[in-house]
């Protein structure tokens, strides 16, 4: 995980979890009561689930395109939980500039691919050029190298990306980053409210695990 340096402990992060939430209502005191003994490495971000659905979990990904944590986690780690849990586990993926301000070029480029139906064909092109091709996919040969490789006319991509387009909708996914306190990339939001401080195979399944156990306790 790419983030600045910083000692986490597991153990610290959940008492100050209780007490930052200790003036909620009673409803929200509940949750954090049903919740807190999910395992796993993670902190809450909010006083309770947002859009959160009573059979599966919904996994929010920010991810940098010139972070190789993120190239490992995207490519690795998200298609085996995808393929353990099914429907079980939606997943959204957020371009999400952190590493560098021309992180900015490849995260508005890959919302734009969605005009064109190219979202998840750009995501993988863009990690594959970058860390597979080492090409830099924030110069114009490098996105074009991505275009060409999905089909999609560069001059075209060019042209929005003049136009200022994905501008807006990078500045936004920005805000939802740092209200949901992600400090490192990538960041993994569990139903809206849980942020996974550890990023490996078994600590996100222990979470989901947790989640998916408590929900079911809720029925």
């Amino acid at each position: 995980m790419m983030g600045r340096p910083k000692q986490i402990r597991q153990f610290l992060i959940v008492p100050l979890c209780v007490l930052s939430f200790a003036s909620l209502g009673s409803a929200a005191d509940d949750l954090l009561d049903h919740y807190l003994s999910v395992p796993g490495s993670y902190a809450f971000v909010r006083r309770a689930p947002e859009d959160a659905k009573p059979d599966s979990v919904r996994l929010t990904v920010f991810e940098d395109f010139l972070c190789p944590a993120c190239y490992q986690t995207v490519i690795q780690i998200i298609p085996q939980l995808q393929k353990k849990y099914g429907v079980r586990l939606s997943v959204q993926f957020l371009g999400y500039p952190f590493v560098h301000p021309s992180s900015a070029i490849p995260a508005r480029a890959y919302i734009l691919a969605e005009e064109f139906g190219l979202r998840k064909e750009m995501q993988q092109a863009l990690f594959r050029v970058q860390f597979e091709e080492q090409l830099d996919i924030t110069s114009q040969d490098g996105l074009a190298r991505v275009a060409y490789s999905i089909g999609l006319d560069p001059e075209l991509l060019f042209a929005r990306l003049d136009n200022k387009g994905g501008e807006d909708e990078v500045k936004q996914i920005l805000a939802l980053g740092k209200s949901y306190r992600i400090d490192a990339v990538p960041g993994l939001i569990f139903d809206g409210w849980i942020r996974a401080n550890a990023i490996s195979q078994t600590n996100l399944e222990m979470i989901i695990d947790g989640i998916l156990e408590k929900k079911a306790t809720k029925k």
